[in-house]
């Protein structure tokens, strides 16, 4: 999920820390979203934000497991049901990063992608609802993990802000953000308290 999440995170970061000089673009479900900056197509990024925030708290937080699995079906929905409908429309459609000169055709990776995340999102939720209730609160390794994942934040922004792409700098902040974004998990991440 997190790593789904990259391309919500990259672009939201991007287009308010680079400003109008990043441009970003998407299909969703049919309707192209782009914009250069924090424009009124920056709510679309802003709402799935939200939406992968509560995915993410419902998976580690909420006792309601009937909605975290709603959540999480609605995750599978929102991200490989909008794969597939863009494969339908363009089979040459591709992952394009230019920053790092990506470009993956989704083709070759959207199927076995489907089944993997279905099969994940089923086995999740088949051990999620087997598993005992607990209850562990918020403690000191959150607020660690919170610490080093959110700290660059002011770092990423001198380095977005200032470094126009393709430069060393952007190249630096764009892997801060993935890396980021990958790490944001175990921020929620429920840790047991240590005994002393």
């Amino acid at each position: 999920m997190a790593f789904t999440f990259l391309l919500v995170w990259l672009p939201f970061l991007r287009s308010a820390f680079d400003g109008p000089s990043y441009q970003w673009g998407t299909s969703y479900f049919g309707i192209f979203f782009s914009g250069k900056g924090i424009t009124p197509a920056y709510l679309f990024l802003v709402i799935q934000l939200v939406f992968y925030s509560m995915v993410f708290i419902s998976i580690y937080w909420i006792r309601n497991r009937a909605l975290m699995y709603v959540l999480t079906g609605l995750w599978f929905v929102h991200v490989f049901g909008n794969m597939m409908v863009s494969i339908a429309r363009n089979p040459d459609a591709a992952f394009r990063g230019d920053t790092l000169g990506v470009n993956v055709p989704l083709l070759y990776i959207v199927i076995p992608l489907v089944l993997l995340a279905g099969a994940l999102v089923y086995w999740m939720i088949q051990v999620d609802s087997k598993g005992p209730e607990v209850s562990i609160a918020w403690n000191k390794k959150n607020r660690l993990m919170a610490l080093l994942v959110f700290g660059p934040l002011p770092l990423q922004w001198l380095l977005l802000h200032f470094g126009s792409p393709p430069s060393t700098l952007d190249k630096i902040g764009v892997l801060i953000t993935i890396i980021q974004c990958l790490s944001i998990p175990f921020v929620l991440k429920p840790y047991p308290r240590q005994r002393v």
